[in-house]
C-alpha cells in the first residue's frame, strides 16, 4: 500500500480485527498464536508484509508498533515462539512471504507447496540447471542424512567450512532452496538450535497433496482462506510478496467476481483492481 493514502475505515477496521491486531482482539500467548495460525492459514512472525498478517501485531493489539531489538520485549516474546510453535509443530515454519519467517497452517501447505514449490526433486532441478552446484549439495548432504540436520551439521556434510565467504555461500544456497518451498526449518525438544529438513523427506503427504492439485484449485484453496480474513486482497502486491502468479491470480479474483463472492474495485494507495469479500 503506498503511504499517505487512507483505505475506507470500515474495511481497515474489518482487517484488522479479524486479523486480530486490535486491543480487544490481541493474542495473549503462543497458544492463542497456534490457534490465530490455524485459523488464518499464512502468518509471518513480525510484519513484513501489509497484505499478510503477523504475530507481532497481533499479540501486542496495535498494527503499527515497531519490534525492539531486545529479549525483554513483546518483539523478544514473539520471538520465542518460534521454538514453543515448532517444538508442537503448529504449522509448517520456513522463509516465504518476502523470503522472511512465515508460518502456514498444515491444511493450506499443500496449496502453497503447489503455487511455490517446483514439485520436482532437487536432482531434477539441478540436471535442468534451475539449481546451483552449491544449492544441490545443501540438498544432497540433507538427503543422505535422511532426516533433519542443525546449521553447523549442514554446513559441515554440505561442504561450507568455516569463513565469511563460505557463509555468504551457504545462506546463498539455502535460499535458493527456500524460495522453492523446498526446505523446512525445524525444532528439537531439548535445544534451541533450529534445523532444516527436505520438505520432500519430512512432509512427504503434503507433496502428495500438492501433486495431485491444479494450480487453479490451490488458488481457490489460498483464497477461501485468505480473504474472509484478510477482507479484501491487493492481487499486484500480493503476488508479488508472496510469489504468486499473478496473472493466475487475478484469473481466480475474477471468476469470483461472478459468483458475487467479491466486488473489484479501485482502492486508495493500490495499483490495479482490489477485490473486496462480500461475506
Amino acid at each position: 500500500m503506498t503511504p499517505g493514502f487512507a483505505l475506507p475505515a470500515d474495511l481497515q477496521a474489518r482487517r484488522l480485527e479479524r486479523w486480530q491486531q486490535t486491543p480487544t482482539t490481541r493474542i495473549p500467548d503462543a497458544d492463542a498464536a497456534a490457534l490465530l495460525i490455524k485459523r488464518l492459514g499464512l502468518v509471518t512472525l513480525y510484519a513484513v508484509s501489509p497484505e499478510i498478517p503477523n504475530l507481532f501485531h497481533a499479540y501486542v493489539g496495535d498494527p503499527q508498533a515497531k519490534p525492539a531489538a531486545e529479549w525483554e520485549s513483546p518483539s523478544g516474546e514473539v520471538y520465542g515462539w518460534r521454538w514453543a510453535l515448532g517444538r508442537q509443530e503448529a504449522a509448517f515454519y520456513t522463509a516465504i512471504v518476502r523470503s522472511r519467517p512465515t508460518w502456514v497452517s498444515w491444511t493450506l501447505l499443500p496449496a502453497l507447496l503447489r503455487l511455490r514449490g517446483p514439485l520436482q526433486t532437487p536432482e531434477e532441478l539441478y540436471r535442468a540447471g534451475e539449481l546451483s552446484d552449491n544449492a544441490q549439495r545443501v540438498a544432497q548432504a540433507l538427503a543422505a542424512s535422511g532426516g533433519v540436520l542443525s546449521t553447523g551439521e549442514l554446513r559441515q556434510q554440505a561442504g561450507f567450512p568455516t569463513g565469511k565467504s563460505q557463509r555468504a555461500a551457504y545462506l546463498k544456497a539455502v535460499e535458493e532452496l527456500d524460495t522453492r518451498l523446498m526446505l523446512a526449518k525445524v525444532f528439537a525438544q531439548d535445544d534451541t538450535d533450529m534445523r532444516h529438513a527436505l520438505v520432500a523427506t519430512r512432509y512427504p503427504d503434503a507433496v502428495a497433496a500438492a501433486e495431485a492439485l491444479t494450480m487453479d484449485a490451490a488458488l481457490d484453496q489460498l483464497l477461501q482462506v485468505y480473504l474472509p480474513a484478510a477482507v479484501y486482497a491487493a492481487p499486484v502486491v500480493l503476488a508479488k510478496h508472496v510469489k504468486l502468479p499473478e496473472r493466475l491470480l487475478q484469473a481466480r479474483l475474477e471468476r469470483l467476481v461472478e459468483t458475487g463472492t467479491v466486488t473489484a474495485m479501485p482502492l486508495p494507495g493500490y495499483k490495479g483492481t482490489c477485490y473486496v469479500w462480500q461475506g
